[in-house]
């Protein structure tokens, strides 16, 4: 092909989506500086009103009714081939992404590399047809596969495990179409920084157990009482010295309440907004709090950070938890007072913590983005690699 364009396509449908994305882009630059790369959001080519609705209900439902969530999750899977689209939703699909399609057809990508399912379900009769010329590859950015990503019209799947992987073959998907590739984690996360260096330029003390607590995803009725909950503990403690670190995103009602906490002489605690330094902050922790999204696990095990899960929402997060408390990776945590519970044991058995390290070591695949890049551009031949 004389036109070398690789079209990564994400849908605003939480934020993981649009980070795979973005680390894929970021990578594709580097492995091939000559190649074309774009990056765009399917529903910027929608209707404002649609556009406003679909990115808002996954968080809005998962955030205010997570059992709700969890149930549309659940019922919403099919088992086996996929059901065909309903008439009435195929000409909806038609007008509302009809924008969408014209973009394809004027960009004409070597290849469209997805990090959510709508970019080829909402498209998928004009993928139908004889003439339709473009690769759809296809990244799900979780540990489980809902059939909602599921298509025969995908080119290949690169899926996170060997279980994933064991889903979409049960669609009628072939082995030959499906990779265990790993979720794509921007660069920063490919490499381990040390953690004493870290530790210097966040202006953290060097010896002190480090907690380091993620809000994504989290209501702020959750977060600013669980926060609370974990620093009264550590101050029971003693004879024991604690560094806490919380990220609280652009929720500045979190973190004006969470700033103006009262914190005991025995814990170091610095509470971030919105930062683009998170790698820096997992190499600088000893363990993560964190919701499970397959973005921000797959940023830790990539660090090989140990997890405590707390309140995964029902449906992607559950799962993901599943995956990474089965693998030995994670701990789930269902409550504030059994939140006390695994940080005392943690802390007063440092091999558990130990062991946890050394499974997200062996679990983690940070070189995710990479090995698709390559398939994919050696699939299409637009690649100037080897």
């Amino acid at each position: 092909m004389n036109s070398k364009k690789l079209l990564i396509l994400s849908t605003t449908a939480g934020a993981g989506h649009v980070r795979a994305a973005d680390a894929l882009k970021r990578t594709a630059i580097i492995l091939s500086p000559l190649l074309e790369v774009e990056h765009r959001d399917v529903l910027d080519f929608t209707s404002p009103l649609y556009r406003k609705v679909y990115s808002q209900v996954n968080n809005t439902i998962a955030g205010h009714a997570p059992e709700l969530w969890g149930l549309i999750y659940k019922k919403s899977e099919t088992r086996g081939i996929i059901k065909p689209k309903h008439p009435l939703l195929k000409i909806f699909d038609q007008f509302n992404f009809k924008k969408y399609l014209q973009f394809l057809n004027e960009i004409k990508p070597s290849a469209v590399l997805c990090t959510h399912f709508l970019p080829y379900v909402a498209i998928s009769e004009e993928m139908k047809k004889k003439s339709w010329k473009i690769p759809f590859y296809v990244v799900p950015t979780d540990y489980d596969v809902h059939s909602l990503w599921i298509s025969p019209l995908v080119k290949h799947y690169y899926v996170a495990t060997e279980e994933a992987a064991w889903t979409v073959r049960s669609h009628g998907i072939p082995e030959k179409n499906i990779s265990i590739s790993g979720i794509p984690v921007a660069p920063e996360f490919t490499r381990i920084g040390d953690k004493h260096d870290a530790r210097k330029e966040l202006g953290l003390e060097h010896d002190r157990f480090t907690l380091l607590i993620l809000s994504g995803g989290y209501g702020i009725g959750v977060i600013d009482k669980l926060v609370p909950n974990i620093i009264e503990f550590l101050s029971s403690i003693k004879q024991q010295k604690f560094q806490c670190v919380v990220v609280c995103g652009k929720n500045k009602k979190l973190f004006d309440a969470l700033s103006n906490l009262e914190i005991p002489s025995n814990i170091n605690f610095k509470v971030f907004g919105y930062v683009t330094f998170i790698d820096t902050l997992m190499d600088a922790s000893d363990i993560l709090i964190t919701k499970s999204g397959g973005l921000t696990v797959s940023e830790a095990l990539a660090k090989h950070l140990p997890m405590l899960i707390f309140d995964p929402v029902p449906g992607q997060e559950g799962r993901n938890a599943d995956y990474l408390c089965e693998s030995g990776a994670a701990q789930r945590v269902s409550s504030f007072i059994n939140l006390r519970y695994k940080l005392n044991l943690l802390s007063e058995e440092p091999s558990r913590l130990h062991s946890m390290i050394g499974i997200a070591s062996k679990i983690a695949k940070p070189n995710a983005a990479n090995e698709i890049l390559l398939h994919v551009l050696g699939r299409n031949r637009s690649s100037d690699l080897p």
